[in-house]
């Protein structure tokens, strides 16, 4: 849709005086052409045909009607094309419009926190392609990655570039499908068998940068709940160290916690999610990951106040206008006299008919 907004400025206001000086050179050049081709004596050029009672033929009405019906296409033509380009000369400068956006935006914060132990490959398999469905609508969000067991380690930070969200999101389908030992380096030190759920979740809600800004955050944590190791926080004190910090955690548990002797397992993990207003989802259960995909998805999104600024965007309206005012005038100069001649031959050979 074309603004018709008046512009504030020109992008590139030397093509206005180019477009003149070309014009008028054209002008010129053609008027020089028609003089030289006038010219009596040029070489090349037929001797004049003199014509006896010129002036009776150019008294005859028809004459004069012929005349000045020509005079009126050929200043019609004239215009039109002056018009179109005038008006293609601005769109070419590129006329600009400054205004003020607002300065706020909303966005959420993501942080994945998965179990990086072998028993919970498959299911991170489930929980990273989950995730990579959600994330593909959410547009202005952040999102990263971490891995914990025995060490947590980032994988990408919080971004809100969705493309690149996207493909590390493969990658890590992949790792996690494959066993790809190289994609975990370093989240089994310093002991290779711990696997210890607290501080990976207290390292997860650390990874959450502007302090200073109010933003929805929330901590996507996939786990057995089979700590192994001694860890700094139990998983009940970093529940309490997320819901400080304002971070909603939404526990992914391995579909074995639904199995025999692994009620306590399941309802610790579930009671840590809900301290801190989040709920646990099982693997594989009836709308399991689906529940916590869309408890994401209805976070509502911080709105972050941002100064407003200026911008400059371009806005050929009313030169678009006038340029197609002016081919519109062409062509109908030319429709116009294509429509006469046509009419002036039917009347001549109607005559010679009779």
């Amino acid at each position: 849709m074309i603004a018709l907004r008046w512009p504030d400025a020109l992008a590139w206001p030397l093509v206005l005086p180019a477009v003149l000086v070309l014009v008028v050179v054209l002008l010129a050049w053609w008027g020089w052409r028609v003089r030289r081709a006038r010219r009596p004596g040029r070489p090349g050029r037929p001797d004049p045909v003199l014509v006896a009672h010129v002036a009776r033929l150019r008294a005859l009405p028809r004459h004069r009607v012929l005349v000045r019906r020509r005079r009126a296409l050929g200043a019609l033509l004239a215009l039109g094309a002056l018009v179109a380009v005038a008006g293609a000369a601005v769109v070419v400068a590129r006329p600009q419009v400054e205004r003020t956006e607002r300065g706020e935006e909303r966005s959420r914060d993501v942080m994945l926190c998965l179990d990086a132990s072998a028993s919970m490959d498959d299911d991170n398999v489930e929980v990273v392609r989950a995730v990579r469905d959600v994330v593909g609508d959410l547009e202005g969000d952040r999102v990263g990655l971490t891995l914990w067991s025995g060490a947590a380690v980032t994988v990408f930070p919080l971004t809100e570039d969705r493309d690149y969200v996207l493909d590390q999101l493969a990658v890590a389908e992949r790792a996690f499908a494959g066993g790809d030992e190289s994609y975990f380096a370093g989240v089994q030190l310093p002991d290779p068998r711990a696997s210890l759920i607290g501080d990976g979740l207290v390292s997860c809600a650390q990874r959450f940068d502007r302090p200073e800004e109010e933003r929805a955050r929330a901590v996507v944590l996939s786990s057995d709940n089979d700590p192994l190791g001694a860890s700094v926080y139990d998983l009940d004190g970093a529940a309490a160290y997320a819901a400080r910090r304002d971070v909603l955690v939404y526990a992914v548990g391995a579909p074995d916690l639904a199995g025999p002797g692994r009620e306590a397992a399941r309802a610790e993990l579930a009671r840590a999610a809900e301290a801190t207003g989040g709920l646990l989802a099982l693997v594989g259960s009836d709308g399991g990951t689906d529940a916590v995909v869309a408890r994401i998805d209805a976070l509502e999104r911080a709105r972050v106040e941002l100064p407003p600024r200026s911008v400059r965007a371009d806005a050929p309206g009313w030169a678009a206008v006038v340029a197609g005012a002016g081919v519109v005038l062409v062509v109908l100069a030319w429709v116009v006299g294509a429509a006469l001649a046509l009419g002036g031959r039917g009347r001549t050979a109607g005559r010679g008919a009779r």
